[in-house]
């Protein structure tokens, strides 16, 4: 190892030049050292001393006895080989350990697994095993210029000394460990160890420790570990939740779940295999709420045995709430859009109404939906029933409700006996045209914040809507009633005759149909102008409608024509009502034009008789025709049409 590294170091580009030193005594090692490697001589070896080149007095064995002829010449040689490196173990066996001066054996020197050397005092190598050979010549070549001062330290200090040296090298950078020992004459006992791989993985393993720190320190999610028992047993010091780390020490998670029976997220904290972004809710330490994306790794010790978890935390409660009010608002569009499109499917306004009662009420999945309408003939504000879902009862509680809410007050969340009900207030322009009403059964869980704010929506909704049918019964009224008299005009009645009249072919009961001209009527605009005549017209609408029943039609055709349909009326009481109107009749004669030329109305009738299958046309035909008659033989009468297949005279009165 130590010849591959003075390899590397001689093929460094930067001239071979230590980059960095690290020096440092440290006894106990050196003291360990020693004793381990005193501990490794064989038994028979012992100090050798040689003084002026003579032979030690001292034998392997310790005693004393003459010493033998020294062969100088193959002492040098072999001193040479030992420092070129090219001593073998049998030269070894034969060196002369007198002329070495060592106090170790040099064979258990060669034959050592580490590399081994001795220095003389101005450091240069004397000796080095097969595994020092490269070493001592980086040495030779002047790589290691530390040596020398090494050395003499060395021999200064009775203990010895350790230094590390640190090169750069190809790949980075390689650290020697240097061992001095003092040896006897001068001689210093060099073990070099390559620590290159313990000092990177060292300090591999302190960048490592201090990136894991700092990552820790700086993250917004904590860290934590629990031991077997699923308790804390670590947390980043910055804490977690609003909690500081010594406050969660020692307790177990689930104590700060919101969910104490979610045994998936308990476990995670004890998970025997890895789990990735787990949400957990948790309550914060001032009581709030925090949704906490968890991760875990099992903790496996040197025995293979599970011995707790450790994992990451990052607080995703922001990104969560952000995720339902998505949420929340992609429902809230998808049912106001399944609501609108209900409603707009639907052209009748009425049935626009009941649409958005229905859809609503399957849209919110609440027990009622009730739609009121403001009545416009009703001075009090008072509301109708205009749609609605559920049953009696829902529209009574409904009803209660929206009467005793405040008129300043547009709108009320409210229990009421079973249920939990929101009425508003509809709007249109600010004008309050309506309200709609939602009621849930209580034992079902109640609407939340987003439910809430979609019957609002609806509510907005459904005031457009009145407001469309509002709108559709004006024109609708307008199209089909006299603009001067509020009667119905010529298309409405004839329309509603005809249903009316097909009824009476299924359901057969009598009628009359009774045509209204008034006399004189022309005279009147000629003298006294149109606003005189307007005021007759008006006169005789309030007369005729005076003198009918509610469920009777009465319209005005035209100028001065008029009509008057009669449900359930038979011959005799269609000529009761006649006389009565021919009575009535004389309020309009303060409005002639001439007392010579009276004011007043003829009449025309047709009677339908019970299992008559007269066409419609022919009995208007025939109430036309009789009021003619009647105005053609004197006017200010009446005279009534003869059955169908009677050819005799009108009667006339």
């Amino acid at each position: 190892m130590i010849s591959r590294l003075i390899d590397r170091i001689k093929k460094s580009p930067n001239d071979k030049v230590p980059v960095a030193r690290e020096k440092a005594n440290i006894d106990a090692e050196l003291a360990e050292a020693a004793r381990k490697l005193e501990q490794s001589l064989p038994d028979d070896m012992a100090p050798m001393q040689a003084v002026d080149g003579a032979v030690p007095a001292a034998t392997a064995t310790g005693g004393n006895s003459a010493a033998p002829e020294i062969d100088q010449e193959g002492i040098i040689q072999r001193r040479e080989a030992a420092i070129s490196g090219t001593l073998t173990h049998d030269d070894a066996s034969d060196v002369d350990q007198s002329a070495l001066r060592f106090e170790l054996n040099p064979t258990t020197m060669a034959q050592a697994e580490a590399p081994v050397m001795v220095m003389r005092a101005d450091g240069t190598p004397l000796f080095a095993n097969k595994n020092a050979m490269g070493f001592a010549d980086g040495i030779r070549e002047g790589l290691f210029p530390e040596i020398v001062a090494l050395v003499a330290r060395g021999l200064e200090t009775p203990g010895g000394v350790v230094e590390l040296l640190t090169f750069e090298v190809q790949r980075g950078t390689a650290t020697l460990e240097l061992t001095a020992l003092p040896m006897h004459d001068e001689f210093i006992l060099l073990l070099p160890r390559d620590v290159s791989m313990d000092r990177n993985l060292r300090e591999a393993l302190i960048d490592s420790r201090q990136r894991y720190r700092d990552i820790v320190e700086v993250s917004s999610a904590f860290a934590w570990e629990t031991d077997e028992s699923g308790k804390f047993v670590f947390v980043s010091p910055r804490g977690a939740m609003d909690y500081q780390a010594k406050a969660l020490l020692g307790r177990y998670p689930v104590e700060f779940m919101i969910e104490k029976t979610d045994q998936d997220a308990e476990q995670i904290f004890r998970t025997t295999r890895a789990v990735r972004d787990m949400p957990i809710w948790f309550y914060r330490a001032n009581g709030s709420t925090a949704c906490l994306s968890v991760s875990a790794t099992p903790i496996i010790n040197r025995d293979g045995k599970w011995c707790g978890a450790r994992g990451l935390a990052h607080d995703i409660t922001e990104q969560r709430q952000h995720e339902t009010e998505i949420a929340n608002a992609r429902n809230r569009d998808r049912l106001i859009t399944y609501i609108v499109r209900a409603m707009r499917d639907e052209i009748d306004p009425t049935e626009v109404l009941r649409n958005a009662a229905t859809a609503s009420s399957r849209a919110l999945a609440c027990a009622a939906c009730i739609i009121f309408r403001s009545d416009a003939d009703n001075e009090d504000g008072d509301m109708q029933d205009a749609a609605s879902t559920g049953e009696d009862i829902h529209k009574k509680v409904a009803a209660d409700i929206l009467k005793a809410l405040p008129a300043d007050t547009d709108h009320q969340e409210i229990i009421h006996g079973n249920y939990w009900v929101k009425v508003r207030r509809c709007h249109y322009h600010h004008r309050v045209n309506g309200a709609v009403a939602f009621l849930f059964e209580r034992e079902n869980p109640l609407p939340n914040e987003a439910e809430r704010a979609i019957m609002d929506d609806v509510a907005d909704q459904i005031g457009i809507a009145i407001e469309q049918a509002d709108n559709h019964d004006r024109i609708v009224t307008l199209s089909r009633t006299d603009g001067m008299t509020g009667l119905l005009n010529r298309r409405a009645f004839f329309d509603e005759l005809k249903r009316r009249y097909n009824r009476l072919l299924h359901q057969p009961a009598p009628a009359a149909l009774m045509y209204v001209d008034m006399d004189n009527f022309k005279l009147v605009n000629d003298v006294h102008g149109h606003q005189r005549g307007d005021e007759a017209i008006l006169t005789l609408s309030r007369m005729l409608q005076d003198n009918t029943r509610p469920g009777d039609l009465v319209a005005r055709l035209g100028g001065d024509e008029f009509v008057v349909w009669l449900d359930r009326t038979d011959r005799v009481a269609a000529e009761s009502r006649a006389k009565d109107l021919i009575a009535a009749s004389a309020t309009l004669r303060p409005l002639s034009g001439r007392e010579d030329k009276p004011l007043g109305i003829s009449l025309g009738i047709a009677v339908h008789e019970v299992n008559e299958t007269e066409d419609i046309d022919d009995l208007v035909q025939r109430a036309d025709d009789t009021m003619y008659y009647v105005k053609k033989h004197g006017k200010g009468s009446y005279a009534i049409a003869e059955p169908v297949g009677v050819h005799a005279p009108t009667r006339t009165d």
